[in-house]
């Protein structure tokens, strides 16, 4: 097997590594297990340009180590090709790596990725666009933006920007109004937050709210009606108690097409935390199996 490691160098769990470490270290891991392996460190900024050549190479399998949007970014360049992605957790949530059962420690998931198998997992698509965990409008978008123009200004770190993007958005608490359509016609709502999920989240898996399986085919639907920033706190808490689920003022469905729509010109969405510009109508689609993955070998039952 020929594999092609793309590694981003200004993610948080290399950035006090030196180069050669992180790239001997990972290219070793999967050497041991007979691949052939060529690996590219890069900074932020190349990262995209490294993952071009890697998936134009004659590799079978891209290794991207990164954050949730690099990851998203290496998937809407690898699903055409049918080569198969491999996902390092190197960013600050690592949400498909949890979902897709990769250890968070940099050696046990180099480990269980060199050992591991090719297996085809759902994507989601906006507007032709990829997306791997999930798609929010409403306040997140604006969140997200906030909090680079903070890091940019004034050098936050990542989560102390979101905290001061997140008061600046709940003061404002922002509302947005679209018409939803999952199949039997489309209904009017106003809403602080519109979520579609590439699979639905489970309820009871504590602060990081988590998808059970990447190969049900359905997208999930979240519409929040909270009509204030106490209401969207109290969804907040409940989702680091894992009773999310419960909350009275949240909407939770199931469906393989969504079509959402509005009078605005453009709307932002962020996919995979990264921010969009996208012309409505945003029409949403579940890719059963539309992405192969390199993923731990699953135990025999």
């Amino acid at each position: 097997m020929k594999v092609a490691i793309v590694l981003n160098m200004s993610a948080g769990t290399l950035m006090d590594m030196e180069r050669d470490t992180a790239v001997t270290t990972i290219a070793s891991a999967f050497e041991r297990h007979g691949a052939t392996v060529t690996t590219a460190a890069v900074e932020g900024r190349e990262c995209q340009t490294a993952m071009e050549r890697a998936v134009q190479s004659d590799a079978d399998v891209v290794v991207v180590g990164g954050g949730d949007g690099t990851i998203a970014t290496a998937a809407n360049l690898i699903a055409p090709t049918g080569k198969a992605l491999g996902v390092l957790p190197l960013g600050t949530m690592n949400l498909l790596a949890r979902d897709m059962g990769i250890p968070l420690e940099l050696p046990a998931a180099v480990d269980a990725l060199a050992a591991g198998s090719i297996r085809p997992i759902d994507i989601a698509e906006v507007n032709g666009a990829l997306f791997l965990n999930n798609s929010v409008l409403g306040i997140f978008p604006t969140m997200v933006r906030e909090r680079e123009r903070q890091r940019g200004q004034h050098h936050l770190r990542k989560w102390p920007a979101m905290a001061v993007a997140a008061a600046k958005a709940l003061y404002r608490f922002p509302m947005l109004e679209v018409w939803i359509d999952l199949g039997a016609g489309p209904h009017r709502v106003r809403t602080p937050i519109l979520a579609v999920s590439n699979g639905a989240y489970e309820e009871g898996h504590g602060p990081v709210i988590r998808r059970s399986s990447l190969e049900h085919g359905k997208l999930g639907v979240y519409v929040a009606h909270h009509r204030n920033a106490w209401g969207m706190l109290r969804l907040v808490a409940r989702m680091g108690l894992g009773t999310w689920a419960e909350d009275e003022e949240l909407d939770s469905m199931t469906a393989t097409t969504v079509t959402v729509n509005s009078r605005r010109r453009r709307l932002r969405v962020a996919n995979d935390g990264e921010v969009l510009r996208l012309k409505p109508p945003l029409v949403y689609r579940i890719r059963p199996g539309g992405l192969n993955a390199l993923t731990p070998r699953r135990e025999d039952p």
